[in-house]
């Protein structure tokens, strides 16, 4: 199979230079599976002012088998020349492969960093495709909050969390909320009340059928390649991968990213790629830092980059309120052996991995070589699956 690719574009939103400075020194490189297409150096950089277009028109063909990947990578920078001693600069690296058609069609990355911000435009062909006519190109951007928990230790987790599901409203041409009750402010554009495995699923294609792609946010309960709801509802990896079908066969459903709250939600990351979904991230074990949602939404509604946002949530503070939770839960239940005084679960000690092993982890989950506190941490830990510099500015195809 052949495929093309080509660098169409740079869009130079701000060239990362005061206001009082007409131009921006630009420095770039793009490449294909790790050869440069195109660059400037940085000590030949290229001259541009706020709302250029600098044309690129640089295109790469090769010869590809199915089961082979294309690695599209690069960078743009703007040299500081002395102003505060740090250039702006931003990468992003993105696999191309059979589960995601190949990117096919016409693509985005937007780099930002400070003042600068700029926008690559590409374009991927397919030597004798038949799917471009077929793409699905939808229009409006959608979000769907689901929040289903039961009464847990985790449920009461969360309610310490004070999560703000009224984030996921922001900056979308329609916000969906299902939860049994809902009386805050702002209001969603649908509140839905009925949390059931049937409307989440019959929800989404109904997004999708509509010309909306995807932003989705779990609120609830998980184990392995499951998301449990209340009432005993369960979604499966099955489901998921279920909506794959039909016309969203082939990894066409609009997903553009999928946070899970839930526990074990990294388990069902590869289920939503295969499903369409751009960038997806799920707790390694249990997660005991939902409370980090609220920062991830804020930061990806304020532009940046899906990993960066994950990361800038992952808080001390946000791991300081969780850790105390767990000491206070760990005081009200019985467990053996019991901490020594002055000592704690978040400690190293025989006590926290009894407590930890009894309530929350599994006994090949715990690490016993780290402290309750780390342990707590590394399950916690978000693995990411798909684009990690997918933004909520980016209006991908399927």
């Amino acid at each position: 199979m052949k495929i093309k690719i080509t660098f169409d574009k740079l869009y130079v939103t701000d060239n990362g230079d005061p206001s009082h400075e007409t131009n921006g020194e630009l420095y770039y490189s793009f490449k294909v599976n790790g050869k440069s297409l195109i660059s400037r150096s940085k000590s030949n950089p290229k001259k541009v002012k706020d709302k250029a277009t600098i044309q690129l028109n640089k295109c790469k063909e090769l010869d590809v088998k199915d089961n082979e990947t294309i690695k599209v990578s690069g960078y743009v920078g703007d040299s500081d020349k002395g102003f505060n001693g740090k250039d702006e600069y931003d990468d992003f690296s993105v696999i191309l492969k059979n589960s995601n058609n190949w990117k096919e069609g016409s693509n985005s990355v937007h780099l930002v960093d400070g003042r600068l911000n700029v926008t690559l435009y590409y374009e991927v062909e397919i030597e004798g495709s038949t799917n471009t006519t077929g793409l699905n190109t939808p229009k409006k951007s959608a979000s769907l909050t689901l929040v289903s928990f039961d009464d847990s230790k985790f449920y009461n987790l969360v309610q310490n969390a004070h999560n703000n599901y009224s984030l996921g409203f922001e900056g979308y041409d329609k916000s969906v909320l299902m939860k049994k009750v809902y009386t805050s402010f702002p209001k969603p554009s649908e509140h839905v009340k009925d949390t059931t495995k049937k409307k989440f699923l019959e929800k989404l294609t109904e997004l999708a059928d509509n010309g909306y792609f995807i932003d989705v946010i779990i609120h609830s309960h998980g184990t392995y390649e499951k998301v449990t709801l209340d009432d005993g509802e369960v979604i499966t990896n099955n489901d998921i991968q279920s909506l794959a079908t039909g016309k969203y066969a082939g990894g066409k459903f609009p997903l553009r990213m999928v946070y899970m709250v839930n526990c074990n939600g990294s388990t069902l990351n590869n289920n939503f790629i295969n499903a369409g979904a751009k960038a997806v991230c799920g707790a390694k074990f249990i997660n005991f830092m939902p409370n980090q949602a609220n920062k991830f939404i804020r930061e990806w509604n304020d532009g940046e980059r899906f990993d960066t946002a994950i990361r800038n949530s992952d808080t001390a503070s946000s791991r300081t309120v969780m850790h105390s939770l767990i000491v206070a839960d760990s005081k009200t239940t019985k467990f053996e052996p019991k901490c020594k005084i002055f000592s704690t679960v978040l400690g190293k000690s025989d006590c926290a991995e009894a407590y930890f092993t009894k309530f929350w982890l599994a006994k090949k989950e715990y690490d016993s070589n780290k402290s309750g506190k780390d342990n707590m941490n590394a399950s916690s830990k978000m693995i990411i699956s798909g684009d990690a510099g997918l933004r909520k500015a980016d209006r991908p195809s399927w």
